[in-house]
């Protein structure tokens, strides 16, 4: 080999090398949404030191304020304590800031024993019941009736359940055995709506707003958790698919908004059209048009349209709406607006609600996760103000693995998250699922991750993912409505 190839060689391996490194610093999550995952091209050579006492905050790209701050105030000043005595209670008040004539509540935190081993039959994990009644009266009252009326869930989260992940397979186990069409809940964009398989959009015209990052001045605050504002021609595609029976079509069109000034807003569905004269107000108001469908359109020609959201539904059967907003820790929620939040009750009222947060709470380092169970104290009281006639369940996290060199391990602090999280169940006197029990306990990211259910984040479901945890949350519904 003469020196001019051999220069050619080195240059070719030299530039690969500077194209990796150079891969390997971009904030690839930032820049799409953290489809692309962000990677460290040495993280095999020099692992990370997981008993550093220097603390990760978010497991996710998009940053939630609210944890940050409440995770500095907890930091930086030893204002919080750790949990509270019977003697001594730490008060966690409701802010009432976005909501008029709205009382302050409080929620003592006293020391409440926790039972260490979730309860378990037949090797299947059971929804526990800290209220004063069976497990999920609302819930299994509303069932008494699915055959008259509409019996609808609700499913808050983070990107753990984004693109209908777990929501598209429990809503069909669900109306496989209950009855129900159509998807429920739409928003009005979607950034990567070819990622949910359960329903097809296509939008223009909207600027979306979320809960993370409004201010505290905003009261847009609904269960959805975001909200978009359109311009004038704003629409809103929503076309069925096959992804299960329900899905196909549907029965009920509806679109919840807020109208600053007057104009029109025009529902399609197939080739029937209605056009609704809309004239100013502040409230959240919804029009409709039935019939059954496999696609609907929204458009209207008000500037400044506050959009709350589409519903695909059907008459009677059971509704499962899945609500995600990426990087939410869910400690936003404690300013939900209440009035607002009642106004949209009268078309979209809940029996049961599934609060999925956590991950974005979640740390290596971290293990006691009082500050952040405080917080959720208020959230859960503030859900219980808004939907007084449903049932809460508190799911858990679900087991993540991280990288040490070369090696995956468990992290070890899910099992202090997952202690927070049933504490919050007991405190607010509501319900709670241990997922991570579910998936099989510490080490089940790796074997999920093995079975091609988990993304390589170790996080993540996937669709298939999805499916597996939404049949066990299935059963453990199941077992709790015949008891």
């Amino acid at each position: 080999m003469n020196d001019s190839s051999s220069r050619h060689i080195f240059i070719v391996i030299g530039l690969a090398f500077g194209m990796l490194l150079l891969m390997s610093a971009l904030p690839w999550g930032e820049l799409t949404g953290n489809v692309i995952k962000d990677f460290d091209l040495f993280e095999d050579v020099f692992p990370r030191n997981y008993t550093s006492k220097t603390k990760t905050v978010a497991t996710e790209t998009y940053s939630d304020p609210e944890l940050t701050e409440l995770l500095s105030t907890a930091q930086n000043a030893d204002k919080v304590p750790s949990e509270g005595s019977p003697k001594n209670p730490v008060v966690a008040t409701v802010d009432s800031t976005a909501v008029e004539n709205d009382s302050t509540e409080t929620i003592s935190l006293a020391e409440t024993e926790i039972p260490e081993e979730n309860i378990a039959t037949g090797g299947s994990v059971r929804i526990e019941n800290y209220g004063q009644e069976g497990p999920l009266p609302r819930f299994r009252a509303a069932l008494s009736q699915v055959g008259n009326r509409r019996v609808r869930v609700g499913i808050i989260g983070d990107s753990f359940i984004e693109g209908d992940i777990l929501a598209a397979d429990l809503r069909e186990l669900l109306q496989q055995r209950y009855g129900g069409t159509g998807v429920g809940y739409m928003a009005m964009h979607n950034d990567f709506p070819g990622f949910r398989k359960s329903v097809r959009q296509s939008d223009s015209g909207w600027i979306m707003h979320d809960i993370r990052s409004m201010s505290r001045r905003d009261s847009m605050r609904t269960l959805s958790g975001d909200y978009g504002i359109g311009s004038v021609g704003a629409n809103t595609h929503y076309k069925g698919c096959g992804y299960a029976e329900g899905t196909k079509s549907w029965s009920c069109s509806s679109f919840t908004f807020i109208a600053p000034t007057s104009g029109t807003i025009t529902l399609t569905i197939d080739n029937d059209s209605k056009t609704f004269e809309i004239e100013p107000s502040g409230d959240a108001r919804s029009v409709s048009i039935d019939g059954s469908t496999a696609s609907l359109a929204v458009k209207s020609d008000i500037d400044g349209l506050v959009g709350l959201g589409a519903y695909l539904d059907g008459t009677s059967g059971i509704q499962v709406d899945c609500m995600s907003v990426r990087g939410n820790s869910g400690l936003a929620h404690r300013r939900l607006n209440k009035r607002l939040c009642r106004q949209m009750a009268t078309n979209a009222d809940y029996d049961l609600i599934i609060v999925e947060f956590g991950t974005n709470a979640l740390s290596a380092e971290q293990t006691d996760y009082t500050p952040y169970m405080q917080g959720m104290v208020q959230s859960i009281a503030r859900l219980q103000e808004c939907y007084p006639h449903a049932d809460i369940l508190v799911m858990g996290v679900g087991d993540r693995g991280v990288k040490n060199g070369a090696e995956v391990q468990s992290l070890p602090t899910c099992t202090a998250m997952v202690k927070a999280q049933r504490k919050l169940a007991m405190l607010t006197k509501t319900h709670f699922w241990d997922t991570r029990a579910a998936m099989g306990g510490p080490g089940a990211s790796i074997a999920w991750r093995k079975r091609r259910l988990m993304n390589a984040d170790y996080i993540h479901l996937n669709h298939d993912g999805g499916k597996e945890l939404a049949r066990l949350l299935f059963d453990a519904l199941l077992c709790a409505a015949d008891e």
